[in-house]
């Protein structure tokens, strides 16, 4: 197999283990800081191999099609978690306290 080939390989099943750890995050229902932080992170790495990735080695357009939809439901989970607005908060609460030392 020619290297060409096998990097676009490697490329389309990394971007499958990226979806199966964004759908567990989509259906995990514990509120936990660092899953979404890791999930923001695995985000970011899923968005820039879906631009890279080769559709005709992952079974067709269709599938290509099929994974763009997970970038916008990740963005809403993260966009609506209450630990996000409450790590935000505490973030600046803390900045406040310093100003007033």
């Amino acid at each position: 197999m020619s290297s060409k080939k096998e990097n676009a390989l490697s490329k389309v099943q990394d971007l499958y283990l990226m979806q199966m750890a964004l759908w567990n995050f989509l259906d995990d229902t514990e509120k936990n800081v660092e899953k979404y932080q890791s999930a923001q992170k695995t985000l970011r790495e899923f968005k820039a191999l879906l631009k890279e990735v080769d559709w005709q080695y992952m079974g067709g357009e269709d599938v290509l099609q099929s994974l763009q939809w997970i970038p916008n439901e990740v963005h809403m989970k993260l966009k609506s978690a209450p630990l996000r607005r409450a790590t935000v908060k505490k973030a600046v609460v803390q900045k406040t306290a310093k100003r007033r030392k």
